[in-house]
């Protein structure tokens, strides 16, 4: 069988070393792609002030006013993506409207007429020096306020983004590393569904050379909204993943973001959704964002009872929350599609905790060209290799989530490795033996403040991980397509689920865990004999088994567990700061093994 592992070794090696070369220099990062400042619907400024219209000229512990991005590397995060609400917005990034300059400095057709102080977000993205020929009123393009925060934390990386209206569907998380924002500002001009600059003049294609934008009335069929509940609008979601392919498949992301908020249906997020884009953009639609943010608002999520599962579970969409659900049907197509979590920061005074002060994406960066730089364009390699896992509050702060092979010398020797980690998949023959061996660290305290992003009276407590559970899934042996084989009838199988495709089968806690010489929770599970294709996935939680938290009236339940441990509904309506404190889970990504 050397051979033919050899063979398979060399036919995985794309999804096994994901980010590129194995042996280079790594370390984990923590980030946030999802938050909003002035520039959009936010309550902050980008970077902290050091005093009215002032941007901070270096970091600091004290500003004036706290900046969204500054306070994200405060509470410990490596990288920060400004994703904010394509279309147009009348607000600057210091909050003030665009009609407090002589004359508005847009460039492009005539606002709507309905709002005629509003700028097209694909300007209010750059500077000025990016629009060729531009004399208008001078101003600050969110780049601008990039350079800033960049030149003051330069350990730290400030990436460019934007929340996209994805035409067919509710917001998702988009970026582009790049050199300057005249890409990301160029796809939304093109792609976003509230943008309808060019309808009337050509005056910005002329100008920024972006001809052949197609207007969302161009997007009248196929409508299959019936039997995949993707509608015709859905097929400029799919154009605009098809140009990110192809132009920036190795540095762009597009994560769709709260995924639920708007439902299961028709202009929200179908299963069939999420497979049409994977299917024209594997490179970069690669992911959603399964935790939604907004933890302590009132409906946790901000998920209410129209969102798809009728709000949240610890926290956590259906959609990765549910076992057997869309995630894991997903990953059974054996696709490279992964969970994140972002804060959605909008104000800490209301729905939000600061981005990194309660919700956490830790990823496995790779210095790929081995310069000891750890780049965005790497960044956004190990958010595509799916090395990552998402963590409320702190739980967790180290995790070791690995497959080993049964027969690790042989398997060593004709793969060149022995385990995958998450992301990854470990080829092995029919009937080998594999071992999942799971570590993990708590730290000895999270940002939890009494009086501060708790109630004044609220006991903060130490992160500690009650029990994990183990999730097991098997790979289909083919994937639905979208259309019948006329290539003309949808297929009902492209928007299934079923359920039967994972399980949990097994859960750890301290009787079954032990602590190894290094300090880590260590856990081990073994399949004697791989005849299939599966994954693994982990979640954990610091609740116990069976645990109900009621509201007030003793009729709803605000978060918990079932007797198996799973998590409960957090009922809309029922949340606070303190029992998104009390209520803490983490995710990891899935690992693949391949019997060959």
């Amino acid at each position: 069988m050397t051979g033919n592992r050899k063979a398979l070794a060399a036919a995985l090696a794309v999804t096994v070393i994901t980010a590129g070369n194995a042996l280079a220099a790594e370390k984990w990062m923590t980030g946030d792609f999802h938050q909003h400042t002035y520039f959009t619907d936010g309550s902050y400024t980008m970077n902290d002030l050091d005093a009215p219209g002032v941007p901070a000229a270096a970091a600091r512990t004290a500003p004036w006013k706290k900046g969204v991005m500054p306070q994200g590397f405060r509470f410990g995060l490596d990288f920060q993506a400004n994703s904010e609400h394509g279309g147009v917005r009348n607000r600057d990034g210091f909050g003030n409207k665009w009609t407090t300059f002589a004359s508005l400095p847009s460039v492009g057709d005539p606002n709507p007429a309905a709002a005629p102080a509003n700028m097209w977000r694909w300007q209010s993205l750059l500077r000025t020096s990016d629009i060729p020929g531009y004399t208008g009123p001078t101003y600050m393009g969110a780049y601008d306020w990039l350079l800033g925060i960049r030149a003051n934390y330069p350990d730290k990386l400030a990436m460019t983004g934007m929340e996209w209206n994805p035409p067919g569907h509710e917001h998702s998380s988009t970026g582009i590393a790049a050199a300057d924002a005249r890409p990301i500002a160029e796809f939304e001009y093109r792609f976003d569904k509230s943008d309808s600059d060019g309808t009337a003049t050509t005056a910005t294609a002329d100008t920024m050379g972006w001809q052949g934008k197609l207007q969302n009335s161009a997007y009248t069929a196929p409508d299959y909204s019936a039997v995949l509940a993707l509608n015709a609008l859905h097929n400029k979601t799919i154009d605009a993943v098809r140009w990110m392919q192809a132009n920036y498949p190795a540095t762009s992301w597009i994560i769709p973001a709260h995924v639920e908020r708007a439902g299961c249906g028709v202009n929200a997020w179908s299963i069939a959704a999420f497979r049409d884009m994977n299917d024209n953009g594997p490179t970069v639609a690669f992911g959603f964002e399964g935790i939604p943010g907004h933890e302590k608002a009132g409906n946790r999520g901000e998920f209410g009872t129209g969102a798809c599962g009728g709000g949240t579970y610890g926290g956590a969409g259906k959609y990765i929350a549910e076992v057997g659900g869309l995630w894991d049907n997903l990953l059974a197509d054996g696709r490279n599609f992964f969970n994140f979590a972002s804060s959605d920061f909008h104000n800490d005074a209301g729905a939000d905790f600061w981005p990194g002060e309660y919700l956490k994406t830790h990823i496995k960066v790779k210095d790929l060209n081995d310069d000891g730089i750890y780049s965005q364009e790497e960044v956004v390699a190990g958010l595509r290799s799916g090395n990552a896992y998402s963590v409320h509050g702190d739980l967790i702060n180290e995790l070791d989530f690995r497959v080993f092979h049964g027969a690790a010398p042989a398997a060593k020797a004709a793969y060149g490795y022995n385990n995958a980690t998450m992301g990854e998949t470990l080829p092995v023959d029919k009937g080998d033996k594999i071992t999942v061996k799971i570590r993990f660290k708590t730290p000895a305290t999270n940002n939890c403040q009494a009086g501060v992003n708790a109630s004044a009276d609220y006991q903060c407590k130490a992160p500690s991980v009650h029990h994990v559970q183990l999730i097991q899934g098997r790979i289909n042996p083919t994937r639905a397509s979208k259309l019948m084989a006329d290539n003309v009838t949808p297929n009902p199988a492209f928007n299934a689920i079923d359920t039967t495709v994972a399980g949990v089968v097994k859960t750890f806690d301290a009787a079954s865990w032990s602590t190894d010489a290094e300090g880590y929770t260590t856990m081990t599970f073994t399949v004697p004999a791989v005849e299939n294709d599966m994954f693994f996935r982990i979640r954990g939680t610091n609740l116990g088994y069976d645990v109900k938290k009621m509201d007030p009236t003793g009729t709803k339940v605000v978060y918990g567990t079932d007797a198996a441990g799973n998590p409960l509904l957090n009922t809309p309506g029922t949340n606070t700061a303190d029992m998104a404190w009390d209520d803490l889970w983490f995710y990891s990504n899935p690992i693949f093994v391949k019997a060959q």
